[in-house]
């Protein structure tokens, strides 16, 4: 029989042995227990890839106990050293239960005959107090060359959370190269240290490198190659290294003995919560019975003092009805009490299960090669991605089979998590393929949750989901479950979220936006991951209607740090994997900002804050995007009443300025206000998706309100006007403030296109629109662009807006689309402002140099002055008198005119060379003979 450990007692670090800040921190406990039962665990703070904890029964089994932890070792799982027997996990190093082998393990004897234990390398003679006080290395690592010669090893490593710990002593031609920093974050990080000692890698003792730099270029070559060193990659990674190496014939025995463990839990569970309800019935009970004895004296005092009760059938309805409610009350607060601690009870369970899992496949990984410093039994350290999640993939697409056989299984049931692992990573070669395939079939049965036709079939009787169907589980550890049958280490976070129900300037704090959400270690960094969220409805807005549908939503597969930290704030600041973690109130300060906000390529002009506040009521936000896209938004007050509106309409203005969404708000008053954003994939778009979300405060306003802007959707260019190849040759900004007698306004044109506009004035007091095509003028045209005049009668906001079309594109070459539009504000009109000049149909590629005034005097000498080319003859026409004008160079036409004492029009016309009837004159302008120039709108 085996020879027992004597047991320990709980370690205690002293005080005069505190470690300076800046030394490697390893937590060990050992704990004897009450009932003889032995606890040992430690871990490492950050820099350790592995964490460990067993517990040694308080008694050795009689038959086959292990060394370790006392418990029976099956034939299967024995390991035999001199005259002891291990479990194959139970053989570690006594100090940092780093897994050993019979050819690395050491003994201790030399030292100490009695200590029968084993021991690494690097641990023989040592004890716990010299690894928390930084003496030895915490893991089974080798150190740096010693003066003496000693120890001539060097193996890459994490001993620490501070540079100088990890830098080799001076003397030696080794020197740790960082890897490349991730892109800075929205909170403007800078990158790490450049020793930080999270950036090296550790390796186990039996793999080493010879360190003899004999010449400076030795030790160049060395140190790039110790340059290019990463993480330890996976051995077993593809289903085929599942399946030769037999992962899979293992899987059903471990997961045999879980079912059994689980179903002893719930069981045991049933049993808890049926002991609860019958505990508060009888208490219920208890007290009724009193109620109903001091009712009953109550009543014998009343007979004697000969006074009238009350009927006592109606005290009685009274007691009942009000210990109905109080038992519902206390139910409910006795449902959530045992449900958390169902929820608790199992969510341990689920990790012990799959940590057991995990350590099955590194068992694997080690059969496999003895070599390989990566073992799926341990942890990676919580560190920065090493790159953004575009580097992982570029496109969905390249996972669409994976994606169509992931939901082809949510329409099949399986009996046990080993089959559907097997099948779900059936295909796949990567860790990638694998975690992509468990989260599309759990997003698929997160969508047959709510219900969603054409995505699967509900699983009502699928033994997988019973656990999430009684709501003992979560889909976030049915998704763990399935990642550690991959071998995939996966972590549950808990945190806020700014989710359902929350509005910028809310507070967090007890339960409220509590939520989970998971990371999975994939292709060798920490990936952020959402299954729930990812298989959400989305909401949108049509015709005032609230729109609910559901979707798969990308964003939530690998989502890189620095965006997912604008929704989720884990308990663990660790866990947001940025380079510098963001304090809580930053977080709170940040945008209420939704995935379609990422997944349509938005971005921030600038940092802006949740609550924005202004003493004008004006508020400017700006987004960068891509392309043009469909833009909505809603202006709302926080604490509305009867008379407030459900939104305020002409209240936000919006253009396209280059690649730029600016969107300004005037708001109609003091208070605060909600201002959210919605955006679309085309920019006429009928449903919209929430991107975006801000508080605007306006305590005070100097000044009155700004007057509501025009009901357009937005102003600038669209993708007509990138389409056809037109440009704006000025005014990039659609929005132009017009102080002057008139403003130009050129395009440049690639090809002969068809183009046509309109001119609107907006009515500020009663929000009409009304045409006034007579104050915009198209002055030349030709096959490179063309030249409007715009005039602004009065003060107020003008629309004009440019309409194309291809005349080769066939039947839609009578579809005139809209390619631009202006809002043109004037503030300061000239006192004199005169229409142009009505143009007709054959204008086109036509070009007025004067008179540009629409209105001519009567009795007043006027200069006409046109190019009209491919003109034969050119007239004004006055009343019955045709005046010619002569021809110049080129098209030019050109001649002086007496108006003559009456009022009424004079028409410019022009016959041409080429046309079915020659002789045919075409009307070209119309002006008007007034007697003065004051005109009206």
């Amino acid at each position: 029989m085996a020879s027992t450990l004597p047991v320990p007692q709980r370690y205690e670090r002293p005080r005069s042995t505190e470690p300076p800040p800046d030394s490697p921190k390893c937590h060990i406990v050992e704990a004897l227990g009450e009932d003889k039962t032995y606890k040992y665990s430690f871990t490492y703070e950050k820099a350790t890839l592995y964490e460990f904890k067993f517990t040694r029964a308080p008694t050795p089994d009689p038959i086959d106990p292990c060394f370790r932890c006392n418990r029976r070792v099956l034939p299967k799982d024995q390991l035999k050293v001199d005259t002891f027997l291990y479990h194959k996990q139970c053989f570690r190093c006594r100090i940092c239960g780093l897994p050993l082998t019979q050819k690395t393990y050491h003994r201790n004897n030399n030292n100490n005959k009695d200590d029968y234990e084993v021991y690494c390398r690097t641990h023989i003679g040592k004890n716990i107090a010299q690894i928390q006080r930084g003496e030895v290395p915490p893991m089974g690592i080798e150190g740096h060359t010693m003066p003496d010669g000693q120890g001539k090893k060097y193996i890459v490593q994490i001993t620490g959370t501070t540079a100088k710990n990890a830098l080799p002593p001076p003397g030696s031609s080794i020197s740790p190269v960082p890897r490349p920093s991730p892109a800075n974050s929205m909170t403007n990080v800078t990158s790490r240290s450049m020793n930080d000692t999270s950036q090296w890698t550790h390796a186990s003792p039996n793999a080493s490198y010879d360190m003899m730099p004999q010449s400076s270029a030795l030790a160049a070559s060395y140190a790039h190659s110790m340059r290019n060193f990463s993480h330890p990659k996976p051995v077993l990674k593809s289903f085929e290294d599942f399946d030769t190496t037999g992962v899979f014939e293992v899987q059903p025995l471990l997961e045999q003995r879980h079912k059994e463990e689980q179903e002893r839990l719930l069981r045991f569970l049933a049993e808890e919560r049926e002991k609860e309800m019958k505990r508060l019935d009888d208490t219920i009970n208890l007290e009724k019975e009193k109620a109903a004895e001091e009712l009953l004296n109550s009543f014998d005092q009343m007979s004697l003092q000969n006074s009238v009760p009350r009927s006592l059938v109606e005290e009685r309805e009274r007691i009942e009805d009000h210990f109905q409610h109080v038992r519902d009350e206390r139910l409910r607060l006795v449902t959530d009490k045992i449900s958390a601690e169902e929820k608790g009870r199992n969510g341990k369970m689920v990790d012990r299960h799959c940590q057991e899992m995990l350590m099955l496949i590194g068992e694997k990984d080690r059969e496999a090669d003895r070599s390989s410093l990566y073992d799926h039994s341990m942890k990676p350290p919580v560190e920065t991605p090493d790159c953004k999640k575009s580097a992982l993939y570029k496109s969905p697409a390249v996972f669409e089979h994976i994606d169509l056989r992931a939901i082809e299984l949510a329409g099949r049931d399986f009996d046990n998590h080993t089959d559907l692992a097997k099948e779900l990573t059936r295909d796949c070669h990567t860790e990638l393929e694998k975690l992509r395939t468990i989260f599309r079939w759990v997003i698929a049965m997160d969508l047959s949750k709510n219900q969603v036709s054409g995505i699967t079939r509900p699983q009502q009787l699928n033994p997988l989901m019973r656990g999430v169907k009684t709501g003992k589980e979560t889909y976030h550890q049915l998704f763990k479950k399935l990642c550690s049958y991959a071998g995939l280490h996966c972590e549950i976070i808990l945190g806020y979220s700014k989710g359902a129900g929350y509005k910028p300037g809310m507070r967090m704090e007890g339960n409220a936006f509590r939520n989970a959400w998971t990371a999975v270690f994939v292709e060798g960094s920490w990936r952020l991951v959402n299954c729930t969220w990812a298989a959400r409805h989305v909401s949108g807005h049509r015709d005032n209607l609230p729109l609910l549908f559901y979707k798969y939503d990308e964003f939530y597969f690998l989502t890189d740090p620095d965006d997912y930290v604008y929704q989720h704030y884990p308990d663990d600041p660790a866990w947001q994997l940025l380079d510098i973690p963001l304090p809580f109130s930053e977080f709170l300060n940040l945008p209420v900002v939704k995935s379609p906000f990422f997944n349509y390529g938005l971005r921030f002009y600038s940092n802006y804050g949740a609550t924005l506040t202004t003493d004008t009521g004006m508020v400017e936000i700006r987004l960068v995007t891509p392309k043009i896209l469909g833009f909505g938004t809603l202006l709302e007050p926080v604490n509305k009443t009867a008379s407030d509106p459900r939104q305020y309409d002409g209240r936000v203005l919006l253009r396209y300025v280059r690649n730029e969404a600016i969107f300004s708000v005037a708001l109609p008053g003091t208070g605060m206000f909600y201002f959210t954003v919605y955006v679309g994939d085309y920019w006429h778009s009928e449903c919209l998706e929430s991107a975006t979300c801000f508080l605007i405060n306006c305590p005070r306003m100097s000044g009155s309100p700004s007057p509501p802007y025009p009901p357009v959707p937005f102003f600038g260019p669209t993708p007509v006007m990138e389409t056809l190849g037109i440009t704006a040759d000025s005014n990039v900004d659609p929005l132009i403030v017009c102080n002057s007698d008139y403003l130009e306004i050129n395009f440049k044109l690639l090809k002969d296109l068809k183009i046509t506009h309109t001119f609107q004035y907006f009515e500020v007091e009663d929000g009409s629109i009304s045409d006034i095509d007579r104050y915009v003028f198209l002055r030349s045209r030709n096959d490179k662009g063309a030249n409007y005049l715009v005039r602004c009668p009065k003060e107020g906001f003008y629309i004009f807006s440019l309409y194309a079309a291809d005349p080769t594109a066939g039947s839609d070459a009578n579809n005139l689309d809209c390619a631009v539009r202006y809002l043109v504000i004037c503030q300061e009109p000239s006192p004199n402002v005169a229409q142009f000049p009505k143009t007709c149909s054959r204008w086109q590629r036509c070009t007025l140099h004067e008179p540009l005034a629409g209105d001519l005097l009567t009795d007043k000498r006027y200069v006409f002055k046109m190019d009209i080319p491919q003109a034969v003859e050119v007239f004004v026409v006055i009343g019955d008198i045709y005046h010619h004008l002569k021809r110049k160079i080129g098209a030019a036409w050109e001649s002086q005119v007496m108006t003559g004492p009456v009022s009424g029009t004079a028409r410019v016309i022009a016959r041409f060379q080429a046309g079915k009837d020659m002789s045919t004159f075409a009307n070209m302008l119309e002006y008007k003979l007034v007697d003065d120039v004051e005109t009206e709108i």
